[in-house]
């Protein structure tokens, strides 16, 4: 039941209108809270109920509830629990967003001719360019990494975090998500469009809840703030990002060029995972200009389909 019905039907409960179905509907509810799904701790549990109640007592008070209502129905009681059947998600969010915004946010700008380069708490960095302005949190907290370019453009190279995606808000009500990858986002509020540019990995630009579209590398979108169209196209205005292995398992390696690069490497011989790289490409080299350069080091081979999607690596 959403949140207003049941504030409707607790009112009726109040003022002695329910009917004996809707008594027993309230009291059911009562009944669920110990074993609610909802996983809130029971100090938290205590704060919501501290909580309530206080705005329960506060609204009882203001409509002078007789005495013996609070005799015939464990009213306090039973309301204080429902609402927290009915809002413990919601409240539990909202304390979370406090302690998200309790977070202090810091807002780097440039002026004319100015670049400054910013690295965040997970490690990721941006390049922040002239006549720009960028807010980020002092400490990455929650499930998602957040932050917005205000105003300008930016490179971004995101450090790779399956559990916590990278979110890039901008002012004209799009976003940016990402895993880990590099791209440029320029998007000055005097122009009437807004792009973005891959340069390695994958990202998703959205709309709301709409996808105007899914970028690899060297592909990029522009968006109308006019017209709210999107059209996408390659690009070869991207910035080189260093691709740096250190002592990294053949495992690791792989799956970094495979996020880079949007391909699939089979190593068919698992033994092989354990070797180790140390080097560093830039993501202007093809992959199998790399994999050339790996597989000679650890005097392996490899083959590749004809369109270039798929390397198998083997002795």
């Amino acid at each position: 039941m959403m949140e207003e019905k049941a504030k409707q039907l607790l009112q009726k409960y109040l003022n002695g209108e329910a009917n004996a179905a809707e008594i027993k509907q309230v009291e059911d509810w009562y009944a669920q809270l110990d074993n609610t799904k909802n996983k809130v701790s029971e100090e938290r549990k205590t704060v919501l109920r501290e909580k309530l109640l206080g705005n329960i007592q506060s609204a009882i008070s203001e409509k002078q509830i007789k005495k013996h209502f609070f005799s015939r129905y464990p009213i306090l009681k039973i309301a204080a629990a429902v609402l927290i059947i009915v809002s413990a998600s919601f409240l539990v969010g909202r304390l979370n967003e406090q302690t998200v915004s309790a977070v202090s946010q810091i807002v780097t700008t440039t002026q004319a001719g100015q670049r400054k380069k910013i690295t965040l708490t997970d490690g990721s960095e941006i390049i922040l360019e002239p006549s720009s302005k960028i807010c980020y949190p002092s400490k990455f907290n929650g499930n998602i990494r957040e932050i917005e370019l205000a105003e300008g453009e930016a490179f971004f190279t995101i450090a790779h975090d399956e559990k916590h995606p990278f979110h890039v808000q901008l002012a004209s009500d799009l976003a940016v998500k990402v895993l880990g990858t590099s791209f440029r986002i320029k998007a000055y509020q005097a122009s009437q469009n807004v792009e973005v540019l891959v340069a390695t990995g994958k990202v998703a630009v959205q709309r709301g809840d709409k996808v105007l579209g899914l970028l690899t590398k060297n592909q990029s979108l522009r968006y109308s703030t006019q017209t709210k169209q999107a059209s996408r196209s390659l690009t070869k205005d991207t910035t080189p990002v260093a691709i740096e292995f250190n002592g990294t398992s053949l495992r690791g390696v792989i799956q970094q060029l495979e996020y880079v690069y949007n391909i699939e490497i089979v190593l068919k011989d698992k033994a092989l995972s354990t070797l180790k790289t140390t080097a560093t490409f830039n993501s202007t080299q093809k992959p199998e200009e790399i994999l050339d350069i790996l597989c000679s080091l650890h005097h392996i081979k490899y083959s590749t389909t004809e369109n270039h999607k798929i390397f198998k690596i083997h002795k």
